[in-house]
Parts: structure tokens; C-alpha cells; sequence
């Protein structure tokens, strides 16, 4: 029998919204609960939501992918609304910079959503396979032999430790890739590491510190980020 997996914060609170959502417009349709409700106008509540979830998954108030999302949502609403003119919604662009700014600020210290925690899970694989779209993991590597892997984030928040591993002979590839979301990579100071970043609108942060006498296999490490950040660290 297979172990069912709890589901991540951030998924309860987008099924739940989803839930209400649809709850209310069937009530309206079936004239139970009438009330003014036109889909077109607030489809921007569908970006706020989405920030929500990003920032719960990436346990961290000031996360910049999910200020953004909530921004947007938030800037478009209120022209949906009429609260502002779709023409002047370019004014409010210098808040993506103070967002930024903020994001900056608290990367070093983030400030977790109360009960966004997640527990890590153990891993004596020699490949890790990792794959979030709004969900969030925190996987610990304890292979004797690792091989590298894949791990794909969107809109989630990631963190591969690798610290109690220990590389296989030859060279291996590690592919991470992420979209409107953050992977933490921790290295242990005894492998021999190559880090190729490419990054759009994101940041990969190498902050590695390798010993130039380690021998043995080699890691390469393959980061692309979108919208998102990648930070490889020991």
C-alpha cells in the first residue's frame, strides 16, 4: 500500500479559495445565494492568490515573486473595479522596485508565514527527481553514491540538501531549473563543483566554498531561473 502525501500549505489554501469561489458563483447561477458577481472583473483575484501561495510555500513574507503576484492582482483588481484607470495602472511600477528592494533586504533573514514550516524528508536515492508546481519540498540526500538529478520548481519552494552525501566516480549532472519560485542547494565543501547559471529576470547565487585539493567526481550543476532564484551554497 502506498503512503498517501500530506498536502503543502500552499495547495490547501489555493483549494480552498477554488472551493469558495465555485461555491459562491453556483449558488448565484441556481439562485440560492443571488448576488452581483461578474467573473470578468475579478479574475485578478486568481494572481493574489497565486502570491499567497508562492509566499507560503517559500516560508518568507518578503519573497519578491510573491509580493509581485500579489501586486499585480491587487493593481489589476482595482482597475477591473474602476477604483483606478487602466491607464494609470503604469504609475504604479516604481512599487516593483520598493518590492525588490524589500525582497533584498530580507533574503538573508526571511520572515516565515506563521505555520509555513514543512518538515524534511530523507533520501538515500542516487538520482533525486523533484518536481513542484504550487507545492513546496525540502528533501535531505544521503546517498553513498549520488548521481545527480532534476529538480523543476514552479511557483513552489525547494531545498535539496546534499550535506551528508557523497559523490560517485565521474562526472555528474544536476539540472535545476525554476519559474516564480526559489531552490536552496546545500554542497558539501569536499566535492568538486561546476556551476552553469542562466537566469532571466531571476538570480542564481553561487556561495560555495570549495576545498582545491578535493579529488573524486565532479558535480555539474545546471541552474535556470525565470522570475525566481537559485542559491547553491556549504
Amino acid at each position: 500500500m502506498h503512503e498517501r502525501k500530506p498536502l503543502s500549505g500552499g495547495a490547501v489554501v489555493l483549494g480552498a479559495v477554488l472551493i469558495v469561489a465555485g461555491a459562491l458563483v453556483l449558488l448565484a447561477n441556481l439562485d440560492i445565494f443571488p448576488f452581483d458577481f461578474d467573473l470578468g472583473d475579478w479574475w485578478p483575484l486568481i494572481l493574489v492568490a497565486l502570491g499567497i501561495v508562492h509566499l507560503w510555500n517559500n516560508r518568507n513574507v518578503f519573497d519578491f515573486s510573491g509580493l509581485f503576484l500579489i501586486l499585480l492582482g491587487v493593481v489589476f483588481l482595482a482597475a477591473e473595479l474602476d477604483a483606478i484607470r487602466w491607464s494609470d495602472v503604469w504609475r504604479w511600477w516604481p512599487a516593483v522596485l520598493i518590492l525588490l528592494g524589500i525582497s533584498i533586504l530580507f533574503k538573508r533573514n526571511p520572515v516565515p508565514l506563521p505555520g509555513s514550516g514543512r518538515a524534511g524528508t530523507v533520501s538515500s536515492e542516487d538520482c533525486v527527481r523533484v518536481s513542484n508546481v504550487l507545492a513546496g519540498s525540502d528533501r535531505r540526500v544521503t546517498s553513498r553514491e549520488f548521481k545527480g538529478g532534476d529538480v523543476s520548481n514552479i511557483l513552489g519552494g525547494t531545498k535539496i540538501d546534499l550535506l551528508e552525501a557523497k559523490l560517485a566516480d565521474g562526472d555528474w549532472l544536476l539540472s535545476i531549473s525554476t519559474v516564480l519560485g526559489g531552490v536552496d542547494v546545500l554542497v558539501p565543501r569536499d566535492w568538486r563543483i561546476e556551476i552553469h547559471p542562466t537566469s532571466m529576470l531571476g538570480g542564481i547565487d553561487d556561495h560555495t566554498r570549495q576545498n582545491p585539493d578535493a579529488t573524486g567526481g565532479k558535480l555539474l550543476i545546471k541552474a535556470s531561473a525565470l522570475l525566481g532564484g537559485i542559491e547553491i551554497k556549504n
